[in-house]
């Protein structure tokens, strides 16, 4: 693991997940959803896939083990919003599953909840990004020869 791939995937991860705002509006705004990007697991977008496989061995950095809960929360909050309003155009009146029961929902204004949550949860991960890349850029490359991280 080296210092530029590390604010490689930090930085990669900004745009990508600022993309999910952009289809959370696209939604809203009725967009075809062939046009759309589908939910993927948190784990198999690109700053999860790296997360996952190296970014997890950063343990000196707590602040990227605490952004993994809200890399999570984000991708089921576009997720959620993403289903919900294709349900909507199925069904004449959406649902929820909340604990295992379907739950009838306002629906306009469900999605612009969860489209608010979507946002405000992407410009925490941004600033925490930033925060982390501080870090990682303060860091001498002597901690990443030294197994800093193990």
């Amino acid at each position: 693991m080296n210092k530029n791939n590390i604010l490689r995937n930090l930085q990669l991860a900004k745009p990508d997940h600022i993309e999910l705002i952009k289809q959370g509006q696209k939604l809203l705004e009725g967009e075809a959803q062939e046009k759309l990007k589908k939910p993927v697991p948190c784990t198999d977008c690109g700053f999860g896939k790296w997360y996952y496989e190296e970014g997890y061995k950063l343990v000196n950095i707590p602040q990227l083990k605490a952004l993994e809960t809200l890399h999570q929360e984000i991708h089921k909050d576009y997720t959620a919003l993403y289903y919900i309003t294709f349900d909507r155009r199925i069904k004449p009146r959406s649902t929820i599953i909340s604990g295992g029961v379907e739950v009838p929902v306002e629906e306009k204004a469900f999605r612009n909840k969860k489209l608010m949550q979507l946002q405000k949860k992407t410009v925490k991960m941004v600033r925490a990004i930033g925060n982390i890349e501080q870090k990682v850029t303060s860091m001498t490359d002597q901690d990443f020869e030294s197994g800093w991280f193990n």
